[in-house]
Parts: structure tokens; sequence; C-alpha cells
């Protein structure tokens, strides 16, 4: 069994590593699901990151994280924000608030929000304030991480 750091580049640590790994992840043109994407975004770090434990649908604070990456990094993909995704982004908003409870504040690790598409500007704005809202409480390193992708 690998670990993150096997894959790491020079000076790089764990969590800037798996920043990495999603900022290079594209995908596929086609309007998928939430499900496929999130199983296109698993197959990408399955192949960048070998024999590193990848677990879906990780069973945490009365809910499932979409990807657990070595038992410390959350990975929570959703699609663009639009006004019928209104409880969506509310959801997201809550899932957020119990992994801060559940895993951050237990020093478990760090959150990655993935964003596929693109989300109207209103939510755009409300999702950049929750992720700077989420890690003010922490003064040396950013536990919530968000990530913008096109589709």
């Amino acid at each position: 069994m690998k670990k993150i750091t096997d894959y790491t580049n020079f000076m790089e640590h764990q969590s800037d590593c798996v920043l990495r790994l999603i900022l290079e992840w594209q995908p596929s043109a086609a309007e998928l699901s939430e499900k496929a994407y999130e199983q296109e975004l698993q197959a990408w770090l399955q192949s960048k990151l070998p024999d590193v434990p990848i677990v879906a649908q990780y069973g945490i604070a009365k809910g499932k994280a979409d990807l657990v990456i070595e038992d410390s990094y959350i990975i929570e993909l959703k699609l663009a924000f639009t006004d019928d995704t209104l409880p969506e982004f509310d959801r997201c908003i809550g899932q957020l608030e119990r992994y801060r409870q559940k895993w951050v504040d237990n020093e478990r690790g760090r959150v990655y929000l993935v964003i596929v598409g693109k989300s109207d500007s209103e939510f755009r704005h409300m999702i950049h304030k929750a992720i700077e809202r989420f890690n003010q409480p922490y003064i040396l390193s950013n536990y919530f991480y968000l990530v913008e992708k096109s589709a």
C-alpha cells in the first residue's frame, strides 16, 4: 500500500498534491450526472495515485463524503449551482459544516469542494464566502478548498 507522499513533487505537501491532481483532472465534455463525474474523478485519482486507498461514499457525520483519500482528504463533488438547485446548495453548506465539526476540528484532514460546471454568480459568491468563513478559525493553513471545473 502506497501513500500520497510517494507521489508528491519535491517540497510539495500531501494536501498540495491532492489539490494539484484535482486541478489537473478534466471532466468529460458531456453533461453527466454528479455520480458519473464522481466516478470519473475517482478513476483519474486512482490512475495518478495507484495503490493509495481511495474510498467512495465514505460514511462520516451522519452522511457520506463522495471520496476520501488515505483516510485524510475529503472530496465532495457537486454540479454547478443554479436557481433550480437551491436545496442542493443548502445541503452542500450543511455538509461542509458537518465535515468541519467531525473531520477538520478532529484533525483528520482537509476538505476539497469540487464544483463541475458554471454556477450562477450569486451562488458562486456565496460559496466563495462560505469557504472563507470555514477557513477563518485555522490561522496557519486552509483546510477547505474550492475547485471550480468546466464541463
